[in-house]
């Protein structure tokens, strides 16, 4: 398996607006919010699609949101990677970090499915 560097989102409005007026799903270990991107200027900026890590202070202390984001990322590059066109965000659950990347890639394949991206 090779490992390819992700597009992220870095800006707080881009999360927003996903956040806002994207497609969430609901899996038992994340969940997932997805975007299409509106414009033409920012499918030609990410190609290959950007994606959000996002594990809230509700999980507990910094080791266990940095524990669960590098779960996210672990799932997202067995499953393949982002897809072009979506602003994608993966927002962890109490249950993440304590979860397999297996786990959680399987539960994100179910839900990029349910997503139809």
């Amino acid at each position: 398996m090779t490992s390819r560097k992700v597009s992220t989102i870095a800006s707080s409005e881009a999360i927003g607006r996903v956040l806002k007026r994207g497609r969430r799903c609901n899996g038992d270990l994340l969940s997932l919010y997805s975007l299409s991107y509106t414009t033409q200027a920012e499918a030609e900026a990410a190609p290959a699609g950007r994606v959000a890590f996002i594990a809230g202070k509700k999980l507990g202390g910094a080791v266990w949101r940095n524990r669960a984001k590098r779960v996210l990322r672990a799932a997202l590059a067995q499953t393949g990677g982002t897809r072009a066109g979506y602003d994608v965000l993966l927002v962890a659950n109490a249950h993440t970090a304590a979860s397999s990347s297996n786990d959680v890639a399987d539960d994100l394949s179910l839900l990029l499915r349910k997503a139809h991206i």
